[in-house]
């Protein structure tokens, strides 16, 4: 890594708390919270701070200049190992693990512990999960294993259970707006609308704006209603939503979908997400039924985590899009 990874406003007690506790360390722990909190930034952080030589512990920062700094700038720090998968969307697998638990086994080599990250710990598959609880229930001495995951329920209970939970949440909403507008010199408008859209997770927020999101989603919504009212081709709209991205699309289908159930639920509803636009969602809410609404949130949510895997993404998105179609034209 070429600079010290960043610590946030909202991860400093995170830090605290592992940090005064260092000569205490438990051989795991799971990052868990939503994602675009940081929490991998934060565990890259950790692994910089923990293998300093002259560590300011109060403000977990490292000094950037003994040879352990200098190794993890250089990106070959023998002791600190990173697990993911191997390409975006696949699964972390056994050989992967395996491989690590070997590291595991070998003394530091010039650190006072070997330090493994892996991101997103959900991303193993059953056999390389089953592998690491081995590492979990006879844990090398000398070692920290850091688990990163936004949704813990995909691991099993065996290894969430061998680790000391380490959870994120989503910042006060005035620091988390004092940040993005400080960050990304946005006005307190877009801010506001671009935070509700994340879900309150700031660095979502800021890559929703690197997206130019707020555009893109004037576009998405105008298809929806487009093809709720047969103006619309819900395979060309589908081309359209592959070339943004299909996961990013399907994020915001699903928060629309779960805002359309709100309102069908209960019409002066505050708790929607695309707050700035809901008289359009009144409008399509009047010609849709509610219980269909929860069945096609199911079908947009299982399309949505089949995104960027070995399915064709074009091929997801004309599916939820004509589902969508014929459940807006036949209420």
């Amino acid at each position: 890594m070429s600079r010290q990874p960043q610590l946030y406003p909202w991860t400093r007690p995170q830090a605290q708390r592992v940090l005064q506790g260092i000569d205490r360390l438990p051989h795991a722990f799971l990052l868990n919270g939503p994602r675009g909190l940081g929490k991998a930034q934060f565990a890259a952080l950790l692994s910089v701070v923990l293998s300093c030589k002259r560590p300011d512990l109060a403000n977990a920062t490292a000094c950037g200049t003994c040879q352990n700094c200098r190794l993890l700038a250089a990106g070959n720090h023998p002791d600190v190992r990173w697990v993911a998968p191997l390409e975006e969307g696949k699964a972390i697998t056994i050989d992967e693990i395996r491989e690590l638990a070997d590291l595991l086994q070998l003394r530091p080599h010039i650190g006072q512990r070997k330090i493994v990250i892996i991101s997103p710990a959900e991303a193993m598959n059953s056999n390389a999960a089953n592998s690491l609880l081995k590492v979990l229930e006879e844990p090398p001495s000398d070692s920290l294993l850091l688990l990163v995951t936004a949704d813990p329920t995909r691991l099993p209970a065996t290894v969430r259970s061998r680790c000391q939970r380490l959870t994120f949440t989503t910042p006060e909403r005035r620091v988390a707006l004092e940040w993005i507008q400080a960050t990304a010199g946005l006005p307190g408008e877009q801010a506001q609308v671009l935070l509700d859209l994340a879900g309150g997770a700031t660095l979502r927020a800021l890559e929703l704006t690197h997206n130019d999101f707020l555009n893109v989603r004037g576009e998405l919504l105008s298809d929806v209603e487009n093809l709720a009212q047969k103006r619309a081709d819900p395979l060309a709209c589908a081309a359209r939503w592959k070339a943004h991205g299909a996961r990013l699309c399907l994020d915001w289908l699903q928060g629309g979908i779960m805002d359309l159930i709100r309102i069908g639920a209960a019409p002066r509803c505050e708790g929607i997400v695309n707050r700035d636009v809901r008289e359009r969602l009144h409008v399509l809410q009047k010609r849709l039924d509610l219980k269909q609404l929860f069945r096609f949130l199911e079908t947009v949510s299982d399309s949505r985590n089949l995104a960027g895997g070995p399915l064709d993404d074009l091929l997801l998105l004309e599916d939820v899009l004509i589902r969508w179609t014929r459940l807006a034209q036949h209420p």
